[in-house]
């Protein structure tokens, strides 16, 4: 163990009063697979010491509840009891409720902030594009309004999963002992690779693969009352998308790498609607989108559009399809030219 990181001084990280310095030097010293233990150790002896951590909440709501049986078999004294001092039955329940969700809240704030400390977040904000290397030497670039959770400690040790939220582009490198790359989606697919390029957009409407080069395989993660599906090997040119209900459809893309064109401000569309512009709009820049007459919505846009902000993009659309549009802060409305 290095001599200078004591159990006082990571307990200060934990506390939120280290420096920058220490905490750099922490970080590299968790990294290290020798240490690991006695970091997660000392992380419980030090979630047990906070006075949030010693409650005992089975015991407490035992004794609630022995209080309300107690107080409910009591005989009446032959006094009559004022109504307004008895405590009702539905105050009883609501304090309970109440009780039981302070400890929820406790557990919840416990929980995530040790959440913090075991994982990194990479995000972008609305417009954002950035890219970042990870600790295997993987590379990753986020589109806007996307998050990758990236474990601190261990990742590419041990094993190498993300948790992807949004859209990215990954170029994976190969490890010697074959190690897999694991980009979890919030939809109930996995993708799993050992090195190679590709493209994942997950939100909630459905998640899109596009594979540049390499192989990529495809797992389903079924229902807890579905059977297990067959994976999917991917190859490139290949891209898969999976909807809401988990059903998968495969095609075959000329320019694979145009569905990355993003990385560079650049927007591709091949008769792409109007309204699922609209979602574009809505996704990458956070905007409100509204079309003011059904038929533009289905009006179609082709091109390649370099735009580096959301106002540069509404411009080149609205030109291309001969519409007009206005802005007002986060809030675009669509709507035909006038006759």
């Amino acid at each position: 163990m290095d001599f200078s990181i004591t159990k006082e001084l990571i307990f200060d990280y934990f506390n939120g009063n280290a420096s920058a310095l220490q905490k750099k030097m922490i970080d590299e010293w968790a990294k290290k697979p020798e240490n690991e233990e006695l970091f997660y150790a000392y992380l419980v002896e030090w979630e047990l010491s906070r006075p949030q951590y010693t409650v005992d909440v089975a015991a407490g709501i035992d004794r609630y509840r022995q209080y309300v049986a107690t107080r409910s078999s009591e005989v009446p004294l032959e006094v009559p009891a004022t109504p307004i001092d008895e405590p009702r039955p539905l105050f009883r329940q609501l304090m309970f409720w109440y009780a039981a969700a302070s400890v929820a809240v406790l557990l919840l704030a416990g929980w995530l902030f040790r959440s913090e400390i075991t994982y990194q977040t990479y995000a972008t904000a609305p417009g954002e594009i950035q890219a970042w290397v990870l600790p295997d030497g993987s590379k990753v670039t986020l589109n806007a309004n996307s998050s990758l959770r990236v474990p601190r400690f261990g990742f590419g040790q041990r094993s190498r999963e993300v948790l992807l939220n949004g859209e990215a582009e990954f170029s994976v490198v190969h490890k010697p002992n074959d190690q897999k790359f694991v980009v979890k989606t919030g939809n109930r697919l996995d993708v799993v690779v050992l090195g190679t390029e590709f493209t994942v957009y997950t939100r909630a409407r459905r998640t899109q693969v596009v594979l540049n080069r390499g192989k990529v395989e495809l797992q389903s993660q079924p229902m807890s009352n579905s059977p297990a599906k067959e994976p999917l090997i991917m190859l490139p040119g290949d891209l898969v998308t999976v909807d809401e209900g988990g059903v998968m459809q495969r095609k075959k893309v000329d320019e694979p790498k145009q569905y990355a064109a993003w990385t560079e401000h650049r927007y591709v569309f091949d008769g792409t609607k109007l309204s699922e512009v609209a979602r574009l709009l809505s996704e990458n820049y956070g905007l409100s989108v509204e079309i003011t007459d059904p038929k533009i919505a289905d009006w179609t846009v082709s091109g390649s559009f370099k735009a580096v902000d959301a106002n540069e993009l509404l411009n080149s659309i609205s030109q291309v399809l001969g519409i007009q549009y206005s802005r007002q802060k986060n809030k675009v409305i669509f709507s035909p030219n006038p006759s």
